[in-house]
């Protein structure tokens, strides 16, 4: 079974340039290789369409375990794309900025998603190490809201890295993305709450202005919970942040690791770029 997603307002731009069926997406040779997953079983590729830059994630061969997985959370038996698009979707209107989705579809083992790039937006890493005192200290109250307003929602995301929020630099707007992993539940639980706080904290550790302020962003999200959330208000905060820093001095070390790989991605994406501007 064949499905197939385009966004009505961009149909026209993608017949365009040749997308019109999924074995369009699939084959498609203009599409700049960026980043592989999976041992090339997965990629994402980047994607210009006249003055818009898009990214391409398709999938070449969906394992078994991954439709399982997904069918289990309630997604059916998808793939990462139809799972992250259908999270897109929902994420934009609970009013949450994420990359536009132009387009998605599934046959057999094989999927794509195609969305649009963020413009103006920095990762939130790469924002923190170049912002001004007044900067972070704006960012200090407004990232902890933010958060605590998605998991509100009932959003949780397991690969809540720095490099996975975006800041827009005009007015301090976040953006998420990545949705492959994420979930929408009833109510998020509070361990999966820490969790996220301290990989979000972890994935910023090689700034000194997270551990100086890190406190403070606790308190400001616990101080959100309560107010979004009354039933969901937890009484002893020092346990909460406790929990947190734990997780943050443990991880530390290896979400080093896994950002020296998003900065190997970064470089070639930046290479790319350079090298499509000059052409």
């Amino acid at each position: 079974m064949e499905l197939l997603w385009l966004d009505p307002n961009y149909a026209s731009l993608l017949s365009e340039h040749g997308l019109r069926q999924f074995g369009d997406f699939m084959a498609c040779s203009r599409a700049t290789v960026i980043r592989y997953r999976q041992n090339g079983s997965r990629h994402v590729a980047l994607l210009s369409l006249g003055r818009m830059e898009t990214y391409l994630k398709r999938e070449f061969r969906i394992a078994y375990g991954e439709k399982l997985r997904n069918w289990w959370d309630g997604f059916g038996t998808v793939g990462k794309s139809l799972r992250e698009w259908r999270m897109l979707r929902w994420a934009r209107r609970a009013g949450f900025t994420t990359p536009l989705p132009l387009a998605c579809g599934q046959h057999g083992r094989q999927a794509f998603l195609l969305t649009a790039a963020l413009t103006d937006f920095v990762p939130l890493d790469k924002y923190v190490a170049g912002a001004s005192e007044g900067e972070l200290r704006q960012l200090g109250r407004s990232l902890p809201r933010w958060l605590a307003r998605w998991h509100a929602c009932g959003f949780i995301h397991p690969d809540l890295y720095a490099w996975h929020v975006f800041v827009r630099v005009t007015d301090q707007q976040l953006a998420i993305l990545d949705l492959a992993r994420a979930d929408w539940l009833e109510k998020v639980p509070w361990p999966e709450r820490w969790r996220e706080l301290a990989l979000l904290g972890a994935s910023l550790s090689e700034s000194e202005w997270v551990w100086q302020v890190w406190d403070d962003v606790l308190e400001t999200y616990l101080n959100t919970v309560e107010s979004l959330q009354p039933h969901q208000a937890i009484r002893n905060r020092e346990f909460a942040k406790n929990a947190v820093h734990r997780r943050m001095e443990l991880w530390a070390s290896w979400v080093s690791a896994r950002q020296q790989e998003e900065e190997q991605c970064r470089a070639v994406l930046v290479s790319r770029l350079y090298t499509h501007d000059r052409v």
